[in-house]
């Protein structure tokens, strides 16, 4: 009898602990990507690099949750995610984007903005834009974080990736 209930706790605890039953985060831990509650748009005489993160109030519900993000790859900068990323309406910006904030455990690290994949501006700071299958060729689970090559880089801060290799996040 006893080595039947061992046996079978054995065998619920190998069941629970299968490949897919990854560590859940609070909101407000990890990466996380908010939007401000204020809709900022993108204004090319702004440094971004310089933002004073205390005037910007963040919305209490990340845009993308660090429970959403299953790999980032620091070479190409794409996030593979646990979700679509249609949930993150990245299309519902004007022409010159929809600022977010890059979080690590709700400290903010970077600003950037959603981007249309059809506006007449091109973007001039860091930007996800809306993903479109027949010009980026992302799957459904898939964003790109990128930058213009004219700024200085803000995506592999050493805070972001030290976190993301030691949560098995990053390529």
């Amino acid at each position: 009898m006893k080595t039947s209930i061992l046996i079978l706790i054995v065998v619920g605890l190998t069941m629970g602990c299968t490949e897919d039953s990854a560590p859940q985060f609070e909101i407000g831990s990890g990466f996380e990507i908010y939007l401000t509650v204020k809709p900022y748009a993108q204004n090319e005489t702004i440094d971004y690099s310089k933002i004073n993160f205390d005037t910007l109030q963040l919305e209490s519900t990340p845009m993308l949750r660090y429970n959403d993000l299953k790999r980032y790859d620091r070479l190409t900068h794409k996030l593979t995610l646990n979700i679509s990323h249609d949930a993150l309406a990245l299309n519902e910006a004007g022409v010159r984007g929809r600022m977010f904030v890059v979080t690590l455990d709700k400290i903010p690290v970077y600003v950037g903005f959603k981007w249309r994949v059809i506006s007449s501006i091109p973007p001039s700071w860091v930007y996800i834009e809306e993903p479109y299958a027949e010009l980026d060729h992302l799957s459904d689970n898939e964003i790109v974080i990128g930058v213009p090559s004219n700024i200085a880089d803000p995506r592999l801060d050493q805070r972001i990736v030290s976190r993301l290799k030691a949560d098995g996040k990053i390529n």
